[in-house]
């Protein structure tokens, strides 16, 4: 007794979207160059515009193509 049978997830608690700041270091480039990117319509991983100045990406396209994620 005392073993739950409920499922596992392993993304169970993850954050849905990343900030600007989480993105770049999972990504291995700077923030500022993200932003830049972000900006010129480039970015590696679509950005979500909460405001104008404020970003977040999705957490599975970030994985993604970081690798964490197939």
């Amino acid at each position: 007794m005392g073993q739950s049978t409920a499922p596992t997830n392993e993304h169970q608690g993850a954050p849905l979207f990343y900030s600007e700041e989480e993105t770049a270091a999972l990504l291995g480039i700077h923030r500022t160059t993200l932003r830049t990117l972000a900006l010129a319509g480039t970015s590696p991983v679509e950005p979500i515009r909460l405001t104008q100045h404020k970003r977040v990406y999705r957490r599975i396209d970030v994985q993604r193509l970081a690798g964490l994620e197939k």
